[in-house]
């Protein structure tokens, strides 16, 4: 079955602890009924190297899906995407060899 990362770019901060649960709550509810090969892979102390002005990419997900456009819908249902500010790139990996 094809592969497909989400990387997730931007989101503003919960303004309250219990938004914040709340969100995460959502998030884990939602990549819990995934086919995920890495569920969540938050990352921490990225830079953005070049030219070229990008949002720094604060985590991502690889998942299992039948085609793009169920990678598609999946990745339209993220919590993350509920977020004030936040993009995500949706990516088919390449199999090499």
């Amino acid at each position: 079955m094809p592969q497909f990362i989400m990387t997730y770019h931007g989101g503003s901060k919960p303004a309250t602890p219990e938004e914040g649960q709340a969100h995460m709550q959502r998030y884990m509810e939602w990549i819990g009924g995934l086919d995920a090969i890495v569920p969540q892979q938050p990352l921490k102390g990225s830079e953005v190297l070049g030219s070229k002005e990008i949002t720094t990419m604060m985590g991502y997900s690889i998942i299992n899906a039948p085609d793009m456009d169920a990678a598609r819908a999946i990745a339209q249902s993220c919590p993350f995407l509920d977020m004030d500010d936040s993009a995500m790139q949706l990516s088919e990996l390449m199999v090499m060899g």
